[in-house]
């Protein structure tokens, strides 16, 4: 089953900068965590 990609997200665009919260229910942002460095975001579906 092809999933189409967002329009916002294409290569070399900003990632939009959200908040999800943590396992210990902390909210957390993306640009608190990364501080600026290159960084690679994985989704996946699923338990491990």
């Amino acid at each position: 089953m092809d999933y189409p990609m967002h329009p916002d997200l294409k290569v070399g665009r900003k990632f939009p900068d959200f908040e999800l919260p943590d396992q210990d229910g902390e909210t957390r942002k993306l640009s608190k965590l990364i501080r600026g460095f290159p960084t690679v975001l994985i989704f996946s579906r699923g338990y491990y």
